[in-house]
């Protein structure tokens, strides 16, 4: 990268007003080589980490990760996000063959994805690829599943 190209980053990256203003009160320095190359190895590790979502802010657990909790007899849960505010959890639920809970309220909104296996809620059937939306304070019937079943939660744990 040359002066130029260095010139028209610090450009792009300000608007033309607040460089002008810069420029104005500013006597221009000469910056030593050394100094330049440690600012722009740091601007492009920074750039780097955020581009692989390494920064502060993002989570990612892969599929081997984490722990899978027994929850109940024939389900267990993985958490995937848990907030200190809200007792809304994101997580997954494996459900063996032949799992059944009876019908239950909805005190939050719930969102699930059928990843694998089918389902039934009351007389709902849903398969893998399917999405299911409950809202707060609505009641479904019987959960069960025949063949086993992985869902993607996000909601209040029924446990």
């Amino acid at each position: 990268m040359n002066s130029n190209d260095d010139n028209n980053v610090m450009t792009d990256a300000l608007d033309a007003d607040v460089v002008a203003l810069l420029a104005e009160h500013h006597a221009s320095a000469t910056v030593p080589a050394a100094l330049k190359l440690r600012m722009r190895t740091a601007m492009l590790e920074k750039v780097a980490a955020e581009s692989a979502c390494l920064t502060p802010g993002f989570q990612t657990i892969r599929a081997a990760e984490g722990e899978w909790i027994h929850a109940v007899p024939g389900a267990a849960i993985k958490i995937l996000h848990q907030s200190a505010h809200s007792p809304v959890v994101t997580y997954l639920a494996r459900l063996e063959p032949g799992f059944e809970m009876p019908g239950h309220p909805h005190p939050y909104d719930e969102e699930c994805i059928m990843l694998e296996g089918e389902m039934w809620l009351g007389d709902l059937h849903l398969k893998a690829g399917d999405y299911h939306f409950a809202a707060k304070g609505v009641l479904h019937g019987k959960l069960r599943t025949e063949t086993g079943a992985l869902v993607f939660q996000k909601g209040v744990l029924p446990v």
